[in-house]
């Protein structure tokens, strides 16, 4: 078992991973070097990054103002800037209810005995789960890496959006798994990050709202400023690609059908997560949001209107509306501009963004949630793990890949396998290719730290080979993984691939029969007609 002291340590070398990466005004070369870029947001100055001398942070540039006051729960208005902008510092996370804030972000304070962690463990949970951080509603920042060599001269790069996961209600830039760094220099890539508003302030689902969801439509405004601003950063904005994990999956997704007339990206990459295939979207959350209210002092739908309850609350101290919302975890819901009803009609109608997709999921995703469940003293059987992969990752992950297949779309699917001792979560059992663990691969920011094993050669091969694929497809959307050797997905051809499969580097290709001969429902694309059954989802801890 992992000792509090290690703990501690390895705890503090992954959080402290994101300050190292903002080293200001690194010599290289000859003199101090930086690049500063004139953007909508104002002019931004970018900063040689810690591990990689050829790449410029431009970090912590706010995209739209404040969501405080009368802007709170609102769509957010753009920000318009001319005082210089310093870079040099990832913003603030939005403000959240941390999956471990009741035991005020430490470990210690939950049953380490049983979660049974490893050093390596207890960093990715501690980075994913930011027991470190600064929060606050002035949150909504983009971030963006750029390859520095001949900046803004050089052939238009790529570029790649991130939007993180974390159930909706927690996640952000600051997260050290999010380094762009490394991307954009071994591969000649621009990388953006984004923070977007959580859990009740970003996905209130409120009476009276016109937008229910102004989550969605944050992330949509920083895709906004990357088309209106990354050119100066020489990034192609022919080349977009809009990427995410987990709940950012899904808003990926999400995006799709949202903006499917306008989506300005040209490419979609989904890991573990897609917004249409499962339980359907709430029409709103009415009944909490009144108790909510009524919790605030701001009257119930009996005694006082909509637009007194929302003015109230939009005046009320952050830290008591979440006080009063409790538990309950506001998601997004259904208000036909940002979360739809019925997405499997969407879909054979074709309503959404009608370009290339690469969607998959781990082979393990309960794996993280074993040791998370431990550490709140919880344990369940293996069918009821089992159940959950199936009908909130595999499942789903198979049906949008069938989507876009069923609209002759290109679309590669895989299945991620990299089991590795520096990525294991428990010293027993083994957590396997968990929720979450292909993060450090996509972006090479394996966890460090004592006790912490190092990289392997096969994890190396892998992690290469994954960033590969991932830039060959934000490079190319329509052809690349063609050239990289990837078939095109169609479920009856044997053209899922299996990523790191028995920790071996290449395309290891199966059926989708495989895995999703088990699935209660799934989107045929012929033999018998789409189904939408469904069964209700257990309530998991938020995570990624």
């Amino acid at each position: 078992m992992l000792t509090l002291s290690a703990y501690i340590h390895a705890m503090k070398m992954r959080v402290n991973d994101i300050s190292k990466l903002l080293v200001a005004a690194l010599v290289f070369g000859t003199g101090t070097l930086s690049k500063t870029v004139r953007t909508g947001s104002g002019p931004v100055k970018g900063h040689y990054t810690s591990a990689k001398h050829n790449v410029l942070a431009y970090l912590g540039i706010p995209y739209a103002q404040a969501p405080i006051g009368n802007l709170r729960f609102m769509p957010p208005v753009r920000y318009h800037g001319t005082t210089r902008l310093n870079g040099s510092n990832i913003g603030h996370a939005c403000a959240a209810i941390t999956p471990f804030a009741a035991g005020g972000n430490k470990l210690e304070n939950y049953n380490l005995k049983l979660a049974n962690l490893t050093a390596a463990g207890v960093a990715i949970i501690a980075d994913q789960e930011q027991l470190v951080g600064t929060f606050s509603e002035d949150c909504l920042t983009v971030n963006v890496w750029a390859p520095a060599h001949d900046h803004g001269r050089s052939k238009k790069k790529a570029v790649m959006v991130y939007i993180y996961g974390g159930g909706f209600t927690s996640g952000s830039t600051q997260i050290a798994g999010y380094d762009g760094q490394h991307l954009a220099s071994d591969w000649d890539v621009i990388v953006v990050t984004l923070n977007y508003r959580l859990n009740v302030l970003g996905f209130p689902g409120a009476p009276g709202l016109e937008n229910k969801n102004p989550g969605f439509l944050d992330q949509r405004m920083a895709v906004e400023w990357v088309r209106d601003n990354i050119a100066g950063f020489g990034g192609d904005t022919s080349k977009i690609t809009l990427f995410g994990q987990s709940a950012g999956s899904a808003s990926v997704d999400s995006y799709t059908y949202s903006w499917a007339k306008d989506p300005i990206v040209s490419g979609f990459i989904m890991e573990s997560g897609v917004a249409g295939f499962g339980d359907a979207l709430p029409a709103d959350n009415a009944a909490e949001w009144y108790k909510a209210s009524e919790a605030l002092g701001c009257g119930t739908k009996d005694n006082a209107s909509d637009a007194v309850i929302l003015s109230c609350i939009q005046n009320k101290p952050v830290g008591d509306v979440f006080k009063a919302i409790g538990d309950f975890k506001y998601n997004p819901t259904v208000d036909g501009i940002t979360g739809f009803a019925d997405y499997p009609a969407l879909s054979r109608a074709g309503k959404f963004a009608q370009l290339p997709v690469l969607v998959g999921n781990n082979d393990y995703e309960v794996g993280i949630y074993i040791p998370v469940y431990a550490l709140y003293g919880v344990t369940n059987d293996e069918a009821y793990y089992e159940d959950y992969q199936n009908r909130t990752f595999a499942c789903p992950a198979g049906a949008r890949a069938n989507v876009s297949a069923s609209h002759t779309l290109p679309v590669w699917r895989y299945r991620w396998f990299g089991e590795f001792p520096n990525t294991r979560l428990m010293t027993t059992p083994n957590s396997g290719a968990y929720h979450c663990s292909e993060i450090a691969f996509v972006w090479n920011t394996l966890p460090r730290g004592e006790g912490i094993p190092p990289d392997t050669p096969a994890e190396i091969s892998i992690r290469k080979y994954v960033q590969g694929a991932w830039t060959t497809f934000a490079k190319d959307p329509q052809h690349g993984l063609d050239n990289y050797g990837w078939p095109r997905y169609t479920p009856y051809e044997s053209t899922l691939i299996r990523l790191a499969y028995n920790n071996k580097t290449g395309t290891n290709k199966v059926t989708p029969a495989l895995y999703d001969s088990t699935c209660k429902w799934t989107f045929p694309i012929s033999k018998s007609g789409d189904s939408t059954h469904s069964t209700p989802e257990p309530e998991m801890p938020d995570f990624c």
